[in-house]
């Protein structure tokens, strides 16, 4: 007779069958990683999404065992996952860094690794039966109209982890997010990349990729940060069925979801939508220190806070949102501001002190009048504050007040930085003042408005770009959903139906006028997910430098250096490279200016030990074209010119072409 297994010891059979499995494909990854044929693409396919699912599991039960351990366990399981989730993410986060400080930062710190693995293995095997549970309990509180917009939602977020599972091609991730934790890795903890500006700002989120290339390879480091953005849903969902209701919720994500520029991050290892995680639970952890008065979700907004500004300096505006919502809530006990505070600077100083061991600046590449900076000089510095405040449309109060209009209902990826450099879509701001009629928590959803308000006051203070303004949409579209949501209660049926037709026609104008298109323009990626297609040959198609990446494999020695100029994705290339972070903020440019005459710079260019130098002429041409109307002070356009002309005459007069494929080329310095 078969032995018979309550619910929860079948739930805790599977669990140990898939990390059982997940353990096998990843210790076995060297022998098909590298494989074109289909049987060891299935195999990939497995591996990388199990170690996902893993990673968030694990994140799960070490959050889980601090939240329990400080009791700040609520009663909802749903909740308690995603705050949990998010937590143990930052926990996951501090450990790499630690692990990370030279010398042999990763062996002394093993202990407390595997002392980790060990709590959230148990606290997995303990709590993950309630909260499969619980899933049951939402499908009939949402009943049909909720199951309607889940399917929509579920529609663009299939296409996003279509686009994830390929090898990463997107521009940020072959700069710098994934590339600096591939020196890491190589280096075996910290080191100084040259010219590389972002290597040496705060980048904790690109930490994660770290893990994911590390254990598994570098399309799991897209999952991953697609994983996060399938946590800030499954978090909008909870926060909303706790303040609000579950089918707010739902629409929330879609909301948030819906937009090309977001939908877009969700594929690729870039930070924004993750971020969106960490400054959603900072405003959500406040609304549960006002509701439950308990410090430690005070403790905990800090520690999101903190957890945002260590990934990227703009998320300060989610700090400086916290601390103004304070002041209002407990003016006359400031003291509760340093709970927020103290756990806030615990996790972005240690970055603040590995920006001046490398640089000389807590802040590089910000304040260089102040404290300098190594690889930077003054005239980039006003290259970039110049450049940056060209985002947008205008800096004038009347543009200020058109602002909140026009970067939903102008922005245009398309237009490039005219454009605000991304497309939102309009719908969340259509349905925003739905948000007057919210009748449940009204206090809380006005808490979360202010926090949304703040955050985009300072960002439109510094560069409007689309995706520096991605952390803080869920919680305007919290504010929309709910507000829409309550229409129903408000006995406005009307209205309510015409608010679900206005959000279900987000999905399908995002289908129609991005994803389809798209699909059809790139084509199918399945060939390279689960057919023959090699990695080599998709990558291609669609990295222009990769043929010349290939060339120099060829010629150069392991560890001879080579010069990009007007490139700057190096992700994929073998050979040791010096390259702008920025062209609009250029170190080639910078070095022109100060050589001022072409010989002399071309002396300091021979002195950087390098023989070849790669240009990716399309880049070339547009800078040429365009680059100096990125500013807006004459001073800084006019000695961009004579920088671009001493560059020019530099590549006509000691350069030779020995290379070209996909409009980029590798030139050989002359010689004399």
């Amino acid at each position: 007779m078969m032995p018979r297994f309550s619910s929860t010891a079948r739930i805790q059979i599977l669990l140990s069958f898939v990390i059982a499995v997940c353990a096998i494909l990843l210790a076995a990854s060297p022998i098909y990683q590298h494989s074109a044929h289909p049987a060891g693409k299935i195999l990939l396919f497995l591996m990388r999404n199990l170690f996902v699912i893993l990673l968030v599991l694990i994140t799960f039960g070490i959050g889980h065992y601090t939240l329990r351990k400080s009791k700040l366990l609520s009663d909802c399981a749903l909740f308690d996952f995603a705050l949990s989730a998010a937590l143990g993410f930052v926990i996951i986060a501090c450990l790499i860094f630690l692990s990370l400080i030279p010398p042999r930062g990763f062996f002394i710190f093993l202990p407390l690794w595997l002392i980790l693995a060990a709590i959230a293995f148990y606290e997995i095997y303990q709590n993950i039966a309630p909260l499969i549970q619980i899933c049951p309990e939402i499908f009939k509180e949402i009943r049909g109209v909720g199951i309607l917009f889940l399917a929509l939602l579920a529609a663009p977020l299939l296409y996003a982890w279509y686009y994830a599972l390929t090898p990463p091609f997107s521009w940020d991730a072959q700069v710098y997010h994934l590339l600096i934790p591939k020196r890491l890795i190589a280096n075996k903890g910290f080191c100084f990349l040259p010219f590389n500006v972002y290597s040496n700002m705060p980048y904790a989120m690109d930490l994660f990729y770290l893990l994911a290339m590390a254990a598994a390879d570098d399309a799991a480091a897209n999952l991953t940060h697609f994983a996060l953005g399938v946590l800030v849903c499954i978090s909008l969902i909870a926060i909303s069925r706790r303040y609000f209701t579950p089918l707010a919720g739902i629409i929330a994500a879609l909301l948030f979801v819906c937009h090309p520029m977001v939908i877009y991050e969700y594929g690729v290892a870039f930070i924004d939508v993750g971020l969106a995680l960490f400054c959603l639970w900072t405003a959500a952890s406040l609304l549960e220190w006002r509701r439950t008065g308990c410090i430690g979700y005070l403790i905990l907004s800090g520690v999101f806070a903190g957890m945002g500004m260590g990934s990227k300096y703009t998320m300060i505006a989610g700090a400086a949102a916290a601390i103004i919502i304070l002041l209002g809530l407990s003016f006359r006990r400031l003291q509760l501001i340093l709970y927020f505070m103290i756990p806030a600077g615990l996790l972005i100083i240690p970055w603040l002190i590995k920006n001046y061991y490398y640089t000389g600046n807590p802040v590089y590449p910000l304040m260089y009048h102040i404290f300098g900076g190594r690889e930077w000089s003054a005239q980039q510095a006003a290259w970039v504050v110049d450049w940056q405040r060209s985002i947008g449309i205008g800096r004038s109060f009347l543009d200020c007040l058109l602002l909140p209009f026009r970067i939903f209902m102008m922005s245009d990826m398309q237009k490039g930085y005219a454009g605000f450099a991304g497309t939102l879509y309009p719908y969340i701001l259509i349905l925003l003042p739905s948000a007057l009629f919210i009748k449940k928590n009204r206090k809380s959803a006005l808490l979360l408005f202010v926090f949304f308000a703040v955050f985009f006051a300072v960002w439109a203070m510094g560069a409007q770009q689309v995706r520096f303004l991605i952390p803080a949409l869920p919680l305007l579209a919290l504010c929309s959903a709910a507000g829409a949501v309550s229409l129903k209660k408000r006995n406005f049926t009307f209205l309510y139906f015409m608010a679900l037709a206005i959000a279900s026609i987000a999905p399908i104008h995002l289908f129609v006028k991005e994803i389809i298109p798209e699909n059809k323009r790139d084509g199918s990626y399945l060939p390279m997910i689960f057919g023959d297609e090699k990695r080599e040959d998709f990558l291609r198609a669609r990295v222009r430098a990769y043929p010349c990446f290939e060339y120099l494999k060829r010629i150069c020695s392991k560890d001879e250096p080579v010069i990009f100029l007007y490139e700057n994705r190096g992700y994929y290339c073998s050979q040791p490279y010096f390259a702008d972070s920025m062209f609009e903020a250029s170190h080639f440019f910078a070095l022109a200016l100060e050589a001022g005459t072409i010989d002399a710079f071309a002396d300091k260019i021979k002195n950087m030990g390098c023989r070849y130098v790669l240009i990716d002429e399309l880049i070339r041409q547009s800078v040429k074209s365009q680059g100096a109307t990125l500013f807006s002070k004459k001073e800084n356009a006019q000695k961009f010119e004579n920088a671009l002309a001493v560059v020019e005459r530099f590549i006509d007069i000691h350069l030779e072409k020995v290379f070209e494929e996909n409009q980029a080329t590798v030139y050989r310095l002359r010689i004399e």
